[in-house]
């Protein structure tokens, strides 16, 4: 009698044993589906459209100055200093990066032109985390000209150059 009854303890711990396992197993099944669902939202093109933290960013500033006038350009973010670059007519000045988890990436230039001895300027803000301003830069390049009578960002979608900034008399 007692080697029946140690029959069915190993019996019912088998059968235990099993059901734990299984639990276990669809347990990390699920995980498994669910983080494969999440890698692959965030890796589909699509992904680039609605996540711009995915999207590997270009900001180009264009010297579009008229009379071989040089632009003096100083870009910078809370983070980065660019630089000051002196760009030759027709020229540009270009950085890439990646936005930040926190949508809170600013970029901004301060620009300079030589305009009969008297220097006109702006500062003005080049990327900033706002929908409308993705959609002009096509999700990935922000391109700004500086003209004679101010600072434009080519809006890719429309194929037109928009009117941003106008320059600031002497500084």
């Amino acid at each position: 009698m007692e080697s029946g009854t140690t029959t069915i303890y190993i019996l019912n711990y088998s059968i235990e044993l099993s059901k734990a396992k299984e639990v276990k197993m669809e347990k990390k099944n699920r995980i498994s589906a669910i983080l494969a669902i999440f890698i692959l939202a965030f890796a589909s093109p699509i992904a680039s459209d609605v996540y711009p933290e995915f999207v590997k960013w270009h900001v180009y500033i264009v010297n579009g100055l008229r009379n071989n006038q040089n632009l003096l350009a100083h870009c910078k973010s809370a983070d980065d200093d660019l630089g000051v670059r002196n760009l030759s007519q027709g020229s540009n000045f270009t950085w890439s990066f990646r936005t930040d988890f926190a949508h809170s990436t600013l970029f901004w230039c301060h620009v300079k032109k030589d305009n009969n001895n008297a220097c006109e300027s702006a500062t003005f803000d080049v990327f900033w985390y706002d929908e409308r301003l993705f959609q002009k830069c096509d999700w990935k390049k922000c391109i700004w000209s500086a003209r004679d009578d101010g600072i434009y960002l080519t809006n890719i979608h429309q194929n037109v150059d928009d009117l941003y900034y106008y320059w600031d008399a002497g500084e």
